[in-house]
């Protein structure tokens, strides 16, 4: 967004003269290099078609650069790097599953020569510019000011493209990636349409749906909860277990990816108490310095771990030991070394000013060519002398968002600006004119009004981390290294740990595609040997170093992919087999019942209280009385009225309910309820569609051979 902002800044707006050509569906500038690659290595086989390495990366690059776009994923690195290797994988896959299916269907629109697919050249240029814009395209190319979406803009980007691509490479591909995933999502969007729009709802169905919210039941419930009967008083064994698995391990959810157990150890590095005590001595000798450096930022590039802060605090805004310390001392004064966040520290007062704290300003911005300071002064002198600001604004000024409105910026608080800006407004003089420079250009700000002054001030702090040394590391390594030496087999690997009080063993389940071991970072190398190393089991691995561990593995066991071994779901399903138990016991407790019992009977027998149901339908699911349990509300839709239900196994408890009164109420009409369940499975067929053809596919993933 910042860089799209930066080129608006530079760019201006023009008058629309974007040529045909430029909409056509070889996608503008695009590069035939990144989809002409021969099938160098295979990375996936999809329906048994082989894609190279390179289709895969292509996808790969341009969904990191979105990534590494996003501000809310800069903080954790590790995080963006596993969205990113799911995410792309996904949309790689999709994309050749909807580019095969719309292909054999003929939507949309073929280029062989780059194997690009997408729509006509009117379409997007009505996708880009005309009545149904992209909200990708609109949200890159509207006024921030205004939110309007500015078809000037884009026109003036479009023709300058080639500019573009040479001046701002990544403006450029983030370019070509827009143009490429807006042709794929119409052609997807126009495959999701055809299918969903190919349902049909048929008169008897419509009626059918009619009746099942016609019939209006009120019902009397007596639920008892499977919480009654404590787990400890249900016995299942091993064969109760192997009897319920044998009915379900074909279904879907009971399905696995190849998985491998592993054993592992961690060899961690910790800094020791002379490795603390070196750190403490390194920051209390720096301190002297520190208080009386000339250049204090290139005193804590070289010397601290916490580098040069610019910011400016005001009175409460810091931690309270050194607040009162800031707002107390004078300039250059320092405090005692202190130990915080795992760091030596020693903060110093580095600079105590009065600042405003909002302010109102009119800018004029010199980007580009005119981004020199000779210039800036120039026009500065102009303005001091009395020249016309408005005049100079409309005539040099690249930041288009002020310009209509004579370079005005009205009141804005810290934060909202870049620092050179903030900090002339707020620390200027009303009246006053400043050059500020900043990465957008050079900013000559007059102040027009300041909000109420006070003090801040401006600290700095020289830390050191407390962590092992490289002697420390190095030692940690040659225990490894012995380790590793000295246990070649599984068998060796657990009985060293059996007769060691330190190394500690470690277990996990992997898969082929799993980024890292818990608590390990960069540790992929461990999970990629145990899948490539699976016909070795319990031979133990060379040493993997992992961030500043070092780690030792073992592969013990082999999961294949398909249905879930009896042992891997044995205690995933132990507890539907308690549930199938205790509505067995329940039944049995229930059956007293005879053709004479009331409700009230079960209720009293039982000391369980009725529940009234009122309105319920065949159609329901759930109410707040219940809960989910779509089992009773269809046996009362066909019981008649007074007539006593058997006990019904449901999801929380068994029940036994009574239908009190049945009425029919109308509930729709056929036509209305044709269109209503037409617009239902069609919003639900769409919304279903990638996955069934996920579902569908034969997709090999080898990713793991080259990451």
């Amino acid at each position: 967004m910042a860089a799209i902002q930066k080129l608006r800044n530079k760019s201006g707006l023009i008058t629309l003269c974007i040529g045909i050509a430029l909409l056509a569906f070889i996608i503008t500038g695009l590069d035939p290099s990144l989809f002409s690659s021969q099938p160098k290595n295979v990375i996936a086989e999809i329906n048994e078609e082989e894609y190279p390495y390179e289709s895969y990366d292509a996808v790969y690059q341009q969904v990191d650069a979105i990534y590494r776009n996003n501000p809310n994923m800069m903080g954790n690195p590790a995080q963006m790097s596993d969205m990113v290797y799911t995410v792309a994988w996904q949309q790689f896959v999709d994309e050749q599953l909807v580019k095969n299916k719309v292909h054999q269907l003929g939507i949309g629109v073929f280029n062989e020569r780059y194997n690009v697919y997408g729509i006509c050249a009117e379409e997007f240029e009505d996708a880009i510019m005309g009545e149904n814009i992209d909200m990708e395209v609109r949200q890159f190319f509207s006024n921030p000011q205004t939110g309007q979406f500015e078809r000037d803009f884009i026109a003036n980007f479009l023709t300058n493209l080639s500019q573009v691509r040479e001046e701002n490479p990544a403006i450029y591909e983030y370019w070509i990636g827009l143009e490429k995933r807006l042709h794929q999502n119409r052609v997807a969007e126009k495959l999701k349409t055809m299918l969903a729009k190919s349902l049909y709802v048929t008169t008897l169905e419509a009626e059918v749906s009619i009746n099942d919210r016609s019939r209006k039941t009120d019902v009397l419930s007596v639920q008892i909860p499977f919480s009654s009967i404590s787990d400890d008083k249900v016995s299942v064994t091993d064969e109760d277990i192997l009897a319920y698995y044998n009915t379900v391990k074909g279904k879907k959810q009971y399905e696995q990816e190849t998985n491998v157990d592993i054993s592992y150890v961690v060899f961690d590095p910790i800094a020791t108490q002379a490795d603390v005590e070196h750190i403490r001595q390194n920051v209390e000798g720096k301190a002297l310095d520190f208080q009386n450096a000339k250049n204090t930022i290139a005193f804590l590039n070289l010397n601290s771990d916490i580098k040069f802060n610019p910011t400016y605090y005001k009175k409460g805004d810091l931690p309270a030991a050194i607040d009162s310390f800031a707002f107390a001392g004078k300039i250059n004064d320092i405090t005692p070394l202190f130990e915080d966040a795992n760091m030596f520290k020693i903060t110093k007062i580095s600079d105590i000013r009065f600042a405003a704290d909002s302010a109102k300003v009119r800018h004029i911005l010199l980007a580009n060519a005119n981004a020199s300071m000779e210039r800036a002064d120039s026009i500065k002198a102009l303005l001091e002398k009395g020249a016309n600001f408005e005049q100079l604004v409309r005539q040099y000024s690249a930041d288009s968002g002020s310009v209509a409105l004579g370079g005005v910026i009205d009141w804005f608080k810290a934060g909202q600006m870049v620092q050179p800006f903030q900090d002339s407004s707020f620390f200027g003089e009303k009246g006053k004119f400043y050059l500020a420079p900043s990465q957008y250009g050079i900013h000559i700000i007059e102040i027009l009004q300041q909000g109420t002054k006070s003090k801040v001030v401006q600290v700095q702090t020289l830390a050191r981390t407390i962590t092992f040394s490289s002697e420390t590391r190095k030692n940690v390594n040659k225990q490894a290294i012995t380790f590793v030496s000295e246990n070649r087999t599984a068998d060796q690997f657990n009985a060293a740990l059996e007769k060691s009080n330190t190394i500690v063993k470690r277990t996990a389940t992997v898969f082929e595609n799993q980024r890292s071991l818990p608590g390990i970072s960069d540790s992929r190398s461990v999970i990629r040997w145990a899948h490539q190393n699976k016909a070795h089991k319990n031979e133990v691995s060379d040493i993997f170093v992992c961030g500043d561990k070092f780690v030792v593995a073992v592969v013990t066991n082999v999961h294949e992919k398909g249905a879930m071994s009896f042992e891997a779901l044995k205690d995933q399903l132990r507890p539907d087999v308690v549930r199938e138990k205790k509505t067995a016991l329940i039944q049995e407790q229930l059956s007293f019942i005879t053709t004479n019992t009331t409700i009230q009977d079960i209720a009293a027998k039982m000391n369980a209280s009725i529940d009234t149901l009122p309105n319920t339908t065949f159609a329901q699911q759930t109410s707040v009385q219940i809960g989910n349990e779509p089992l009773v509300f269809a046996t009362a839709s066909t019981l008649k009225e007074g007539q006593l239900s058997a006990p019904i196994g449901g999801n929380n408890g068994v029940f036994v309910i009574v239908p009190t009164a049945i009425r029919t109420e109308p509930a729709g009409n056929v036509d209305v309820e044709k269109n209503v369940l037409g617009i239902q499975r069609e919003t639900a067929f769409s919304n279903a569609i990638m996955q069934l053809l996920r579902d569908k596919a034969d997709v090999k993933d080898f990713r793991i051979n080259f990451f």
